[in-house]
């Protein structure tokens, strides 16, 4: 079976949203973050 890699977006709580998936998905796991603000990212 293919791989789902999703690309979420979240204005607040970022890493407990992340832990979520993580725990409801057997098998997950979070690569990364990419955090962007007003600026952009960085």
């Amino acid at each position: 079976m293919p791989a789902i890699t999703p690309s979420l977006w979240f204005d607040h709580n970022l890493a407990e949203a992340a832990q979520f998936y993580t725990s409801v998905f057997p098998n997950s796991q979070i690569e990364g973050f990419n955090r962007y603000t007003e600026a952009g990212p960085g």
